[in-house]
């Protein structure tokens, strides 16, 4: 039997975030809802994975780029 991570077609890499610990502690509290509820068992990669996706389609309507916005002032 194969070990390890799934081999997949697309390349990936890893990047290294640093969020508060309240938004990872919110992450960690919906993962626990998702699987009570629904049974289905994420990881915190695959939920982030799915958002930043969903966020960058949002974003680029129609395949075009935009210029991007400002998150929060320093």
């Amino acid at each position: 039997m194969p070990q390890g991570r799934p081999k997949r077609d697309e390349p990936t890499c890893v990047l290294a975030v640093r969020v508060p610990v309240a938004l990872r502690d919110a992450l960690d509290r919906y993962l626990d809802a998702l699987e009570t509820r629904v049974g289905l068992k994420a990881s915190r990669n695959e939920i982030i994975r799915h958002a930043l996706r969903l966020f960058l389609e949002t974003q680029q309507p129609a395949g075009q780029p935009t210029l991007p916005q400002r998150l929060s002032e320093p």
